[in-house]
């Protein structure tokens, strides 16, 4: 094999690869797989997407380099072959309020573009179209005319101010039209300013309505007393087809250019019907005439607004130009919600009804209601709910007689003070985002939204479905003159909504926010955001891209895959689903096991070959060699009560009222974006919160919850990240390192010395070193290259002092200790049961293999949820407790999967429950019982299609779910 048509990786030493020899042919579908914790993302991420992404960079300029991430260079041999890599992996892309589907696809970049090349302004008051005019279209609007019509050409022009009425303008929410300048100087009388106009040769002007001869004669020429400060010096008087084409465009050329850009035409009208209220009109000799305003500023002259030039920083609401005033662009505003203020309506006033004054450093506003309570007949032994709107005034507003600001005036004396964290951060408990109530959470100001395309404006466009917009961009059609500007712009817009239908996202909205999404709704969004791209001859590594994905929607995430591949481009997917796997066009097997045991290169070929493969642990899955899940008569009985959520309707839900079984594994199903989350994070979990007195977001809108009495305590296991910093790692995330510090402070030479447990911590001053203040390495900065990370030769890398390194346990210093695995550890730490019981939780959880100091951000995502898992269990408290799980599964294989149902077993023998958000079908067999929210997304979800035990469910009709279910529960038997 030559590096010509292959990525030829010799002697790749990274993480814990044993120096991996490896061909990989450019122009495949090539799956990564085996253990977490194996290495694929070592050799996936660490090396072939940073080699390659390196070697990209390095071709810029020294300048450029600097403003780019950079990446250190692979521990290997030689990497030949490497084409400039992508990676889509879930982390990399923004998660702030700001960062939406459409802005992470380019979507919204081309929909501003669009929307200022080719959209119609319409005047926010009248809703008439808005346009630019100039001479030659002016002259074909007169054209139009029917023959005969009567029409004079005028422009506007401003009277000294000092001696008119100014004529009132009402207020609008588009920019009000500056008045063009005067024809005359803006000082002096009006008088001499008519006579300049006479002085140019103007004989006649319409002035409120009426035509006025400015006869050159001082003693025929108007009063003073004008009622308005315009004037329409009259330029023109003509009629329709009876004029020549030079003098109508003469007169229209001299309007425009003494009107500085403006120009009025005043039209006689045969009858006034069918007018628009708005159209001014006056009569002459007893004949209706009407004025049409022409400007060549983008502005409509019959409500006098003028409108910004469209270009594509006023359609974002990331640029000052665009965004809404009110919200600054974030489509949404702070502010205190008395839900939070009044978390139980049930209170009194007396009880505490108002959570901010029930604490003890707001006491006395409390104390000041009841003592005023008396006087403004406000009832403190009554529920909250049952006060009048007047007595809740009081509560609010206060009394200004007797010096109580009530709430408001509690709130802002904190605003005034929270330059102070513990101000802030007591503030932030009693506040919630609502829509923004300038633009209604569009984000846009409002002369953004007045540009249209299709009859719909971007804030419109934007909040429409993915799947609606797709058909809407499919059934638009441009116009002859907007074909040539448009066409392109619209073609990538209509390829990357249908990639986002691809990847099975089209139930989600263009202005969604990334923060919203779910780990594995980001990497899609991501993939789409690659497809788009169009690039040829690159590397792509996905990492887990079926992360949070129906078993429905994996042959529209291949089908998406396979058009980057067949562009030409190398694509690597580190996966563990068994459908992406036996799609592959090869598969790597990084093994045989996690850690340190693995690394090495267990199998290379075709799906077929690994099935027959005996070294493979992938290909004994695939196979049908092993497998998990208990028979249908080893399920655990639904016996030990219930938990019940009744009337939950947030998002899509459909006031849905649903039973969770407890003592039991009980999985919540359903394909992606039914309502998963909101009703088991996002309302069930809170909800139980509230009512078991822990702090929690504000649930969505439900009814009630009722069984929470049976429980002692609910534990949320999400997908949010646990420390990023080197710092971080397995030990001191349990809390082990706190039981082991203290192992150390007890021995002899530690007391004699005085040392104490804070000593043999890295993170403080007393033992640490303080060359690398226990970073164990110095960072050193190469300025335009990627930094160097040199081993702090002071303490050789073991983080401490080596007065601390002398003290010893058993022959070992504490730098030895953190270099231990974890099942080392355990063995070592015997006769210390605080030590060993949370590191058996890390055992329990498959995680013996990790190094005790090993840094958190080297972990991969599979062993972090692990990791979180294992920290719940051993803070647990004793008695009933319910777990929720966000898809534990991400990131873990088929062996993996077998050993996590170990872990649930446990949990469940000693009483507690589990609830389990979950797609794979590995979970699913293995499940007590199982709820399954359907039947489509978003809008077609939101319901309870089937319930009961997985056999149960397989037979459902309306399910989705159930016909890979039966398919999966046939294999097993």
């Amino acid at each position: 094999m030559t590096a010509a048509g292959h990525i030829a990786l010799r002697g790749v030493r990274v993480h814990n690869l044993k120096s991996v020899d490896l061909d990989l042919p450019h122009g495949k579908l090539i799956v990564f797989c085996g253990l977490s914790g194996s290495g694929k993302s070592s050799l996936a991420l660490d090396t072939l997407y940073a080699e390659g992404q390196r070697r990209y960079i390095e071709s810029f300029s020294a300048y450029t380099r600097q403003f780019l991430q950079r990446l250190e260079k692979p521990d290997a041999e030689r990497i030949d072959g490497i084409p400039p890599a992508i990676a889509v992996t879930g982390g990399h892309m923004g998660r702030s309020s700001r960062s939406t589907v459409g802005t992470a696809t380019e979507t919204a970049d081309y929909l501003r573009l669009l929307m200022a090349k080719i959209g119609q302004t319409f005047c926010l008051k009248c809703g008439r179209p808005v346009r630019r005019d100039n001479p030659e279209n002016a002259a074909e609007l007169l054209a139009s005319l029917p023959a005969g019509t009567r029409y004079m050409v005028a422009f506007p022009c401003q009277l000294p101010a000092k001696t008119a009425e100014c004529e009132h303008v009402p207020p609008s929410p588009a920019t009000e039209k500056d008045e063009s300048g005067p024809l005359v100087p803006a000082i002096g009388t009006v008088e001499q300013a008519l006579a300049a106009l006479r002085e140019q040769g103007f004989v006649r002007a319409v002035i409120a309505g009426q035509i006025v001869s400015l006869d050159a004669t001082p003693g025929h020429a108007p009063s003073a007393a004008l009622p308005s400060s315009t004037i329409y010096p009259v330029v023109d008087r003509l009629a329709a087809g009876g004029a020549s084409d030079s003098r109508l465009r003469d007169s229209l050329e001299t309007a425009f250019d003494k009107g500085n850009g403006r120009c009025c035409v005043f039209v006689e009208q045969e009858q006034a019907e069918g007018q628009p209220p708005h159209t001014p009109r006056f009569s002459i000799d007893g004949r209706p005439w009407r004025r049409i305003g022409l400007s060549t500023q983008l502005a409509c002259e019959d409500c006098d607004i003028t409108y910004p030039d469209p270009e594509p920083r006023l359609y974002s609401f990331n640029s000052p130009l665009g965004a809404c005033p009110a919200c600054e662009g974030f489509g949404n505003v702070v502010g205190i919600d008395m839900d939070l203020v009044v978390p139980d309506p049930g209170k009194s006033l007396r009880e505490g009804a108002i959570a901010p004054w029930s604490t003890p450093a707001y006491e006395h506003e409390q104390k000041a209601l009841m003592t005023l309570a008396r006087d403004y007949h406000l009832p403190v032994d009554v529920p909250f709910r049952e006060l009048t709107d007047e007595q809740r005034n009081v509560v609010l507003h206060g009394a200004t007689e007797r010096q109580f600001g009530g709430l408001d005036g509690f709130f802002a004396w904190l605003e005034r003070r929270k330059y102070k964290m513990h101000i802030r951060v007591f503030l932030s408990r009693w506040r919630s985002y609502r829509p923004c109530p300038a633009c209604h959470g569009m984000r846009l100001r409002p002369e953004a939204l007045a540009a249209r395309i299709g009859g719909k404006h971007l804030g419109e466009i934007s909040a429409m479905k993915v799947r609606d917009a797709a058909a809407f961009f499919r059934e638009l059609q441009l116009s002859d003159a907007q074909r040539p500007v448009g066409r392109m712009m619209l073609e990538q817009v209509q390829a990357r909504l249908a990639y986002l239908e691809a990847v099975g996202l089209g139930y989600l909205t263009l202005d969604r926010t990334l923060r919203t999404l779910s780990g594995g709704e980001v990497r899609r969004v991501a993939l789409t955001a690659a497809l788009g791209s169009s690039l040829v001859n690159m590397l792509y590594v996905l990492d887990e891209p079926s992360i949070g994905l129906h078993p429905r929607d994996i042959d529209q995430l291949l089908a998406a895959i396979h058009r980057l591949r067949d562009r030409g481009n190398t694509v690597v997917v580190v996966e563990h689903e068994e459908a992406v796997i036996r799609d592959a066009d090869q598969i790597v097997e990084i093994g045989p096991g996690a850690g340190e045991r693995g690394g090495r290169l267990m199998f290379q070929g075709t799906p077929a070959d690994m099935e027959n493969c005996p070294d493979s642990l992938t290909g004994d899955y695939l196979a049908g060699r092993r497998g998990a899940g208990p028979a249908s008569g080893r399920r655990r009985a639904p016996e030990h009560g219930w938990i019940r959520l009744s009337g939950a309707r947030g998002n899509n839900l459909k006031n849905v009222t649903v039973e969770f079984p407890l003592g039991v594994l009980c999985l919540v199903t359903g394909v992606s974006g039914s309502g998963k989350s909101t009703l088991v994070q996002d309302t069930l979990y809170p909800a139980l919160c509230r009512r078991l007195r822990k702090e929690a977001p504000k649930p969505y809108p439900h009814n009630d919850v009722f069984g929470d009495g049976q429980l002692d305590d609910v534990i949320l296991v999400d997908q949010s990240p646990i420390g990023r910093s080197p710092r971080s790692n397995p030990v001191t995330y349990l809390k082990a390192f706190d039981e082991i510090r203290s192992v150390f402070a007890e021995t002899i030479e530690a007391r004699t010395r005085g040392f104490d447990a804070g000593a043999f911590s890295f993170n403080v001053q007393g033992g640490r070193c303080d060359n690398c203040q226990g970073e164990g390495y110095i960072q050193i900065d190469m300025q335009f290259l990627a930094d160097v990370y040199m081993r702090c030769p002071q303490c050789n890398g073991t983080r401490y002092r080596e007065d601390i390194l002398d003290v010893t346990y058993r022959g070992r210093n504490i730098a030895d200790v953190l270099e231990m695995t974890v099942r080392e550890a355990f063995t070592f730490f015997r006769g210390q049961p605080k030590v060993q019981v949370r590191l058996k939780r890390l055992i329990d959880v498959g995680l013996d293999y990790v190094r005790l100091g090993q840094p958190a951000n080297t972990l991969s995502g599979g062993e972090s949820q692990r990791l979180k898992l294992a920290g719940y269990m051993s803070g647990v408290k004793r008695g009933r407790s319910l777990f929720i799980l966000d898809e534990p599964t991400t990131g873990l294989h088929f062996s993996d999967v077998v050993q996590l149902l170990d872990c649930f077993d446990a949990l469940l023998a000693v009483g507690h429950s589990l609830l389990v958000v979950e797609h794979n079908l590995q979970i699913m067999k293995a499940a007590d019982y199982i709820i399954d929210l359907g039947p489509g997304a978003a809008d077609e979800g939101g319901q309870i299609v089937a319930k009961g035990t997985p056999e149960m469910v397989a037979r459902a009709p309306g399910s989705v779910t159930a016909k890979f279910l039966a398919d999966a529960l046939r294999d097993k038997k």
